[in-house]
């Protein structure tokens, strides 16, 4: 879906606050939910600031119509990560960049692809994180073109609407924001690589498997697990082997690890990084 800039104050912060980042959902204490508050001019300039040095960035690369970019949020450098979300983004007819990517609004137990302007996926994280920017090989770019141009029928088949933040990458009960990124990747590198068509999630992971992808491991302890288990319902864990819900370390698709496979496969071109634009009185959140 597109969202139009008049929805982009109302939607910013909601989405943000909401539970999309990884940190947000293993706070193992109550919430509330979807509560507004509406960024400040400066945080607004800022944002789009960044999206208009991203977009410039962008143009400037000859024939490039599809990227991934990466950015923050929540504080995750405990686990070791710097940036937490990560979406397409495609130059599409009109010759507007727009983000296609899953989002878990306000902690519910479900998600929803959107297909969004670049300053509203970006958010007031342009005020505290850079981005990074992975440009694909010119083969797996067709690729993703093809499939996430409307209907985007394949990449909508490889959408499970229940939502975990911590979704196992190796089962299809669940799934987390960058674990759709993942798989639409793996179907487009099959078709690339072996002209094998992928048509659902458990070819995709099977894909993925065999081509050692390997996810991050996040250490989870006994409070926030709890927590999570009886307060947060997009943390669900049930679909983890056993041994990783008794020693608390979970498998997770994250924005570093899809990087390090696709730097593994050489299936990037190049990576860029555009700088955050810091907005006096906003400071990073808090782990």
């Amino acid at each position: 879906m597109d969202v139009p800039f008049a929805a982009l104050i109302k939607r910013l912060h909601p989405v943000l606050l909401c539970g999309v980042l990884l940190g947000a959902a293993l706070t193992a204490q109550a919430e509330p939910q979807c509560t507004e508050r509406y960024p400040t001019p400066a945080a607004l300039a800022s944002m789009f600031d960044v999206a208009l040095a991203t977009t410039d960035a962008l143009d400037a690369l000859d024939g490039v119509d599809v990227v991934l970019i990466a950015r923050g949020g929540q504080d995750l450098s405990k686990y070791g990560l710097r940036h937490s979300h990560l979406a397409f983004l495609l130059r599409e007819d009109d010759g507007q960049w727009r983000a296609v990517h899953l989002l878990n609004p306000c902690k519910t137990a479900e998600s929803h692809l959107f297909r969004e302007g670049v300053a509203t996926f970006i958010g007031e994280t342009s005020s505290h994180t850079d981005l990074r920017i992975g440009v694909p090989t010119p083969a797996l770019r067709d690729a993703l073109k093809a499939m996430l141009t409307q209907p985007a029928i394949q990449a909508k088949a490889l959408h499970e609407a229940r939502y975990s933040v911590v979704a196992y990458p190796f089962r299809t009960e669940y799934q987390n924001s960058n674990q759709w990124i993942l798989e639409v990747l793996g179907a487009a590198m099959a078709q690339v690589e072996e002209r094998t068509l992928i048509v659902n999630r458990t070819q995709a992971q099977q894909w993925l498997q065999r081509h050692m992808y390997t996810p991050s491991t996040l250490h989870i302890g006994v409070a926030k697990r709890l927590g999570a288990r009886f307060f947060v319902p997009n943390a669900a864990v049930t679909d983890h082997p056993a041994s990783e819900r008794i020693s608390g370390n979970y498998s997770v698709v994250t924005v570093e690890s899809i990087f390090d496979f696709l730097q593994l496969r050489s299936s990037l071109q190049q990576e860029l990084a555009v700088p955050h634009v810091p907005v006096k009185g906003i400071t990073a959140p808090k782990p």
